[in-house]
């Protein structure tokens, strides 16, 4: 066996990240709550400044939310039902057969397993023990909670807020007819008037087919606005939020004490830590100076919306703002990612004000998305439910009003915004 050693060389061309650029993508992409961790962490590594975040907010007038901090998370489904069978039941087997069942649902609230598995697995359990414990789990709230398909837990819901016999009776035996919107068959097998029947399937239509879902979040979450916009007559003002934002105080003692050290050891490291406080205070500012100049342009394009004269965006892409600012489109997307804006009326995330164009325009103008899906909402929330609006008489008013869309358009919009077919909008 031979070995042979060979050189070669090969030129590449590429861009290599410093530190600071590093730095610089991080800070700019964090959120508020993120980036307060990560000063913190840094803080720890030089004695040169230290770190204040002030989280707390004053009551603001003419607002919905008291504070910036808005908790998205809560309790896990698991835990909410658990809690409940602790404070509701005696430690028993039946007890600890119910935590079992809980344990098989899936994230809506479903059992996935059926008797039969169910009692192939646990030996020791009976069928009438089983169905006792299913009773005490559909005890449990929310409503539907331990159902096996769609019909039961819809039932479960209706059977716990003592709904008519009417209406047990259509997610009953009749629940074929009711699917199939086989509206006259159930009105005369039931014996209903229209109204009846209207106000039956508006209860059933009210209920959810996943009671479990408002319970998937488990962490706490916090959101801390960092813009904040007003509404002065026809103005709009906008503004950095003081709170929540991290605030890094150079100590001035330390740096003082140290830098006149006579060791080299200590200056070289005074002066290292000098540089990387200053590359963080400048990473910082650029932060909330890219924040604050995007937050104008989307102001600016979404002006309607903050007045609250429309509940439509107007078309926004990344790439327009990228070219308006001169910026990457990869700087805009890691700006408008976590972070908010506080308003009179909610409080949003930039990237929410982004909405695709359409291909409708009127005159020169273009259309988003979101501005035709509006129009279109609007046309049915206020059609004659007795004589429900077909895909083509829409697309018809859109054009008379100025807006040239297919029909087949108009039918995909109207599933998005969640209405269903003409036929099934008809009382």
């Amino acid at each position: 066996m031979e070995l042979k050693q060979s050189q070669s060389q090969k030129q590449t061309q590429g861009l290599t990240l410093t530190q600071g650029m590093r730095q610089s993508i991080l800070v700019l992409q964090s959120d508020a709550i993120d980036l307060a961790d990560y000063l913190n962490e840094q803080s720890l590594e030089n004695p040169l400044f230290d770190v204040h975040v002030d989280l707390d907010m004053p009551f603001i007038e003419n607002s919905n939310h008291d504070s910036y901090q808005i908790r998205e998370g809560q309790q896990s489904l698991f835990e909410y039902l658990l809690d409940q069978v602790q404070l509701t039941m005696r430690k028993t087997p039946l007890r600890d057969l119910v935590v079992y069942l809980i344990e098989q649902l899936d994230p809506n609230g479903y059992l996935t397993l059926s008797d039969k598995e169910i009692l192939r697995e646990l030996k020791d359990v009976t069928p009438i023990m089983l169905l006792d414990a299913k009773t005490l789990l559909h005890q449990l709230d929310p409503p539907g909670i331990g159902a096996r398909d769609l019909q039961e837990c819809l039932y479960l819901q209706a059977e716990s807020d003592n709904a008519n016999e009417s209406i047990m009776s259509m997610l009953g035996d009749n629940f074929e007819f009711f699917v199939k919107h086989e509206w006259k068959q159930l009105r005369r097998k039931l014996k209903l008037s229209n109204e009846e029947l209207q106000k039956d399937v508006d209860y059933i239509q009210s209920l959810t087919a996943n009671p479990g879902q408002r319970y998937t979040s488990k962490n706490e979450q916090y959101v801390v606005p960092e813009l904040r916009v007003k509404k002065n007559k026809d103005r709009l003002t906008l503004s950095v939020t003081k709170y929540g934002q991290p605030q890094v105080v150079f100590a001035e003692e330390t740096y003082d004490r140290l830098s006149k050290s006579t060791d080299t050891d200590v200056q070289r490291y005074i002066h290292e830590k000098y540089n990387q406080y200053k590359s963080l205070e400048y990473n910082l500012e650029r932060r909330i100076e890219t924040i604050s100049i995007i937050g104008k342009c989307i102001v600016k394009a979404q002006y309607q919306f903050f007045m609250q004269n429309t509940n439509a965006l107007a078309p926004l892409l990344i790439r327009d703002v990228a070219q308006k600012l001169q910026l990457s489109e990869s700087t805009v997307s890691r700006t408008i990612n976590g972070k908010y804006i506080q308003t009179d009326f909610g409080i949003f995330e930039l990237k929410q004000f982004f909405s695709r164009r359409s291909k409708v325009t009127v005159g020169n103008e273009e259309k988003s998305v979101d501005q035709v899906k509006e129009k279109i909402r609007h046309i049915l929330e206020n059609e004659d439910r007795k004589k429900p609006l077909s895909d083509q008489k829409i697309s018809d008013m859109l054009v008379d009003d100025g807006l040239k869309i297919a029909r087949r358009t108009v039918a995909k919009y109207r599933e998005e915004l969640g209405f269903p077919a003409t036929s099934r909008r008809r009382i």
